[in-house]
């Protein structure tokens, strides 16, 4: 396995193939999820309505979604 090249050569992501694009874009949809999950466990910790914050996250994937149609 070759070893990775962070911080050594960097490239955009425009600059990236499209499969190393669709590679990124894979990691950055997981990592959103799992900071939400992260961020849902905090506000109910901390009495927050998470029902709402929810929703408010729920609205802005939904514009992302919308204007990819």
């Amino acid at each position: 396995m070759e070893k990775g090249t962070h911080g050594i050569d960097e490239k955009t992501f425009a600059e990236l193939s499209y499969v190393d694009q669709a590679r990124s874009l894979n990691a950055q949809f997981l990592s959103i999820e799992r900071a939400l999950n992260a961020h849902f466990i905090r506000g109910k910790k901390e009495g927050k309505v998470i029902n709402e914050t929810k929703g408010k996250y729920k609205m802005q994937l939904e514009r992302l979604i919308n204007g990819l149609k």
